[in-house]
């Protein structure tokens, strides 16, 4: 709640954030969604490693205004809440026409 207003609901609180960690120069990732794309220039294999972090917003209330049913926010913090890592090899293969 911000001014009496809903900012957010449940679902949409924490977002993933996606990085492309290792990866052959012509993959890209979309940061918000994960998804891969990219054409690459010769067949082969390439490593690839794919991190995934959800930061959380930490707010801190004025308790006394708390008490009375309003809402003061003191502050903003960003808080870590997980990451992860996923390792994988992507095999590209000439398709033949």
């Amino acid at each position: 709640m911000a001014d009496d207003r809903q900012t957010s609901g449940y679902f949409n609180i924490e977002k993933p954030q996606f990085t492309l960690t290792q990866g052959p120069a012509w993959l890209r990732i979309d940061e918000a969604t994960g998804v891969l794309s990219g054409t690459p220039e010769v067949p082969g294999r390439a490593d690839v490693i794919v991190t995934v972090a959800i930061d959380r917003q930490v707010r801190k209330l004025d308790e006394a205004v708390l008490r009375w049913g309003g809402e003061k926010v003191l502050s903003v913090d960003i808080e870590r809440v997980g990451v992860t890592t996923q390792k994988f090899v992507i095999d590209v293969v000439r398709r033949e026409p």
